[in-house]
């Protein structure tokens, strides 16, 4: 009897340890080192690749906007692009930072993921500040020159082009080893995709 007590917790930690190795989970969950590590599966990333679409509209209507400059777009696509510009920049935080701070908050104390989540946070915050003007710029609150305006709309969709890039970039390194196929197969089919675009 004394012998089958001092071996239970030599048997309790074995099945522990075996338990945390364990590549999945019941839940579709993985397991590491006794730490829940949710799969990221594309249901994850709909938001964010919706927000990212939506934003990448935005910023082909304004680059449109900057090429026809010295001329103004008819005031119909100035109320539209500065309501647009407003609802996602604006007034509404993005999908992106949200999933981002989601998918990976849990890890903020490795380096690697709170330097990314730290320049993601940033980017997003300086895009806001650059719509704020542009915004203002649009509704005729502020009158920059043609040459001044078109530098404040090539600089934040071309920001906003890069922040989402960075983004998904970030998600592939950070979710190396949660990503499912399909979500790995969204992230990377579209940056393929804008690359070859």
């Amino acid at each position: 009897m004394i012998a089958v007590n001092a071996a239970y917790p030599v048997a309790c930690k074995l099945a522990a340890w075996r338990s945390a190795m364990a590549e999945r989970d019941g839940y579709g969950e993985r397991m590491v080192s006794g730490q829940h590590w949710h799969v990221i599966d594309e249901i994850d990333l709909v938001g964010l690749i919706a927000d990212h679409a939506r934003l990448r509209v935005l910023c082909d209507r304004l680059e449109a906007c900057a090429d026809a400059l010295p001329d103004r777009v008819s005031e119909a696509e100035t109320d539209a692009l500065g309501r647009s510009l407003c609802a996602m920049m604006v007034r509404h935080p993005r999908q992106g930072t949200a999933a981002i701070d989601a998918l990976f908050a849990r890890d903020i104390d490795d380096p690697l993921t709170a330097a990314l989540l730290g320049r993601t946070r940033g980017w997003h915050l300086r895009a806001s500040i650059h719509a704020d003007d542009i915004a203002a710029a649009l509704s005729g609150d502020a009158t920059p020159c043609a040459e001044a305006f078109g530098y404040m709309l090539r600089g934040f969709f071309d920001g906003c082009r890069r922040e989402i890039d960075f983004t998904e970039l970030a998600i592939l390194a950070l979710g190396a080893g949660r990503l499912s196929r399909n979500a790995r197969a969204i992230l990377v089919d579209g940056l393929c995709g804008r690359d070859a675009g």
